[in-house]
């Protein structure tokens, strides 16, 4: 998806997103507007992708014209105000806790979305088009004929970003989109795990994710109090586990059925995120690392790296 540097500029937005771009403030076509990746890919008649793991440079907004598809959207940081037509909608993912969401178009209907200067977004769109769906044949199924019926104009699913469909989704974020055949071919094969997913979900055949009950949901509120407050931070999974009333077993295998990842994967992503902070309010690289565990700034700048998409350094010299 190119180089993490790279900045995007007015006059490319259309090239980039797949579509003619309004952009609401008047400016000239070399502004840039963007540092970072973003992409857009047609992986085969129907079925596109578009990427964005960039920071916003200005706060401004665009507009697209949009016709009537299946978007499948996964909202891993930052903010997203944008609107369908009246429609309005808000994400914000927390740390850790990237959300899903489905958008059903079945008629043409106007995008748009506000960009704030310094913030950093990461999140893949997936569109399936009514001719994708009538090309396999998958428009006769009852689950995905519900899904994209007139009625369902507008409306918004929530669908559950599970561990696997994530390893899938990072897996695309991470790779260039590249011209060569293989390339091509191997994400769309990510891809199209991913639309499985995340249709068996909305489709409701069946429901993959774990359902836990109220004990089990309240043992994990609790381990993400705790693992909040930072008072675990160094301790082993066990002890972890003791403080909670659970053990490591239970409590291992019931935060990877919520959260999608392992206790000590959620604890390194929540310091990953510290340390995006640090480094905005001007904290040494080396000092961001210790705070984040790391005792080799290198090892450092690859986790926070493959996590936000930019380098510390980016980070340090944007703000």
């Amino acid at each position: 998806m190119g180089n993490e540097q790279e900045l995007v500029r007015v006059g490319e937005l259309a090239r980039r997103l797949g579509s003619p771009v309004r952009l609401a403030e008047q400016g000239p076509d070399q502004r840039p507007l963007f540092q970072g990746r973003l992409s857009w890919q047609q992986l085969r008649s129907g079925l596109s992708l578009h990427c964005s793991d960039c920071i916003e440079l200005h706060d401004f907004s665009t507009q697209v014209e949009v016709s009537p598809r299946l978007s499948l959207v996964l909202f891993m940081h930052g903010d997203g105000q944008a609107q369908y037509d009246d429609r309005r909608l808000q994400v914000a993912p927390r740390p850790g806790r990237p959300e899903g969401l489905a958008i059903a178009l079945t008629e043409p209907a106007t995008f748009t979305r506000q960009a704030h200067a310094g913030q950093h977004i990461r999140k893949l769109s997936i569109c399936l088009t009514p001719e994708w769906f009538e090309s396999g044949g998958f428009d006769a199924h009852a689950g995905i004929r519900r899904l994209i019926e007139p009625s369902q104009h507008l409306a918004l699913h929530r669908w559950t970003p599970t561990a696997p469909l994530l390893a899938l989704a990072e897996g695309v974020m991470q790779q260039d989109a590249g011209s060569d055949l293989l390339s091509h071919l191997q994400q769309e094969v990510r891809v199209l795990g991913l639309v499985h997913g995340v249709i068996e979900q909305l489709a409701g055949e069946p429901a993959r994710p774990l359902r836990q009950r109220p004990h089990q949901q309240r043992l994990v509120q609790r381990t993400l109090e705790l693992l909040h407050s930072g008072e675990a931070d160094g301790w082993s999974l066990e002890q972890i586990a003791a403080a909670v009333g659970a053990s490591a077993s239970t409590l291992q295998r019931q935060f990877q059925a919520a959260q999608g990842m392992s206790v000590f994967a959620w604890q390194r992503q929540r310091k990953l995120q510290q340390a995006h902070a640090a480094l905005q309010g001007g904290t040494s690289i080396s000092e961001a690392a210790w705070q984040a565990g790391y005792s080799s700034t290198a090892n450092f700048t690859t986790a926070f790296r493959r996590q936000f998409g930019v380098t510390p350094q980016r980070v340090q010299k944007f703000y």
